[in-house]
C-alpha cells in the first residue's frame, strides 16, 4: 500500500511540476508579447519628441534638414531605437529565464517520479523481508508450542548412544589386559 501512496505522489508531484513549467512558458509568451507592445510605444514617443523638435526648430527659423537640427532629430531617432531595442532585450532575457525554469520544474518532475519508483520499489523490497521475518517467527513460535506441547505431554525419551553396551570385563582399555 505504501509502494502505491509513493508512486501516486510521484506521479502528482510530475504534474505539477508540468503545469508550473507550462505557467512558466506562458508567462515567458507574455513577457515577449509585452516587450514588442513597449518598444512599439518607445517608437513612438521617440516619433513625437522627433516631431516636436522639429516644430520648434522650424518656429525658431533654423532648417530642419541640415546642420545642427538634422543631427539632433538623427539623436533622437537613434535614442529612441536604442531604448526599444534594450526593452527587447531585457525582456527576452526574461522571458529566457522563465523557459528556463520551466525546464528545470519539468526535470524536478520527472525526478520526483524517478524517486517515486525508487522508493516504491524500496517499500516492496522492505515488504518483502518484513515478510520473510515474519515467517521466520513464525516458524520459531511453532518450535516454541511444539516444545511446550512436548513438555504437557511427557518428555520424549531420546535414544542414547551408550559406549560401553557393548564392552565386557574382558575386553582390553588401552594397554591393559585383564
Amino acid at each position: 500500500m505504501q509502494g502505491f501512496s509513493t508512486l501516486q505522489q510521484g506521479r502528482q508531484a510530475q504534474k505539477m511540476a508540468n503545469y508550473e513549467a507550462k505557467q512558466a512558458e506562458a508567462n515567458a509568451a507574455a513577457e515577449r508579447g509585452a516587450a514588442a507592445v513597449r518598444a512599439d510605444k518607445i517608437r513612438k514617443m521617440g516619433r513625437m519628441q522627433r516631431s516636436s523638435a522639429r516644430a520648434a526648430l522650424a518656429a525658431s527659423g533654423a532648417n530642419v534638414g541640415e546642420g545642427t537640427a538634422l543631427v539632433i532629430d538623427q539623436q533622437i531617432g537613434r535614442d529612441a531605437e536604442e531604448d526599444a531595442l534594450t526593452e527587447i532585450m531585457t525582456s527576452g532575457r526574461r522571458a529566457d529565464a522563465l523557459n528556463t525554469q520551466a525546464e528545470l520544474s519539468r526535470i524536478s518532475g520527472r525526478n520526483a517520479r524517478s524517486a517515486s519508483y525508487l522508493g516504491a520499489a524500496g517499500s516492496a523490497f522492505a515488504t518483502g523481508y518484513d515478510l520473510k521475518n515474519a515467517a521466520d517467527r513464525r516458524e520459531e513460535t511453532r518450535s516454541v508450542l511444539a516444545s511446550g506441547y512436548q513438555a504437557a505431554h511427557g518428555w520424549k525419551k531420546v535414544p542414547v548412544d551408550d559406549p560401553f553396551k557393548d564392552w565386557k570385563p574382558t575386553t582390553p582399555i588401552g594397554n591393559l589386559e585383564w
